[in-house]
């Protein structure tokens, strides 16, 4: 096993998850962020452009609403 796998088995599974979620939504949004931005201003009209969009505004929806609980 490498260093990593041995680090991931000896966490929790909560604090796996916690980790999964406060560092990987995060990052995950930024860059569906900006993808659907630059997809946005190249052709907005494309089926790319609107599927990025939405799945931009999904996820943040997501995100306020789990601020708003707290």
């Amino acid at each position: 096993m490498s260093g990593v796998t041995v680090m991931w088995v000896l966490l929790s599974t909560r604090l796996r998850t916690w980790l999964l979620l406060a560092l990987a939504v995060p990052v995950a949004r930024s860059l569906l962020h900006r993808a659907a931005q630059r997809a946005a201003a190249k052709d907005p009209g494309s089926g790319t452009s609107k599927m990025l969009t939405r799945a931009d505004s999904t996820l943040s929806r997501w995100v306020a609403r789990r601020r708003e609980r707290r």
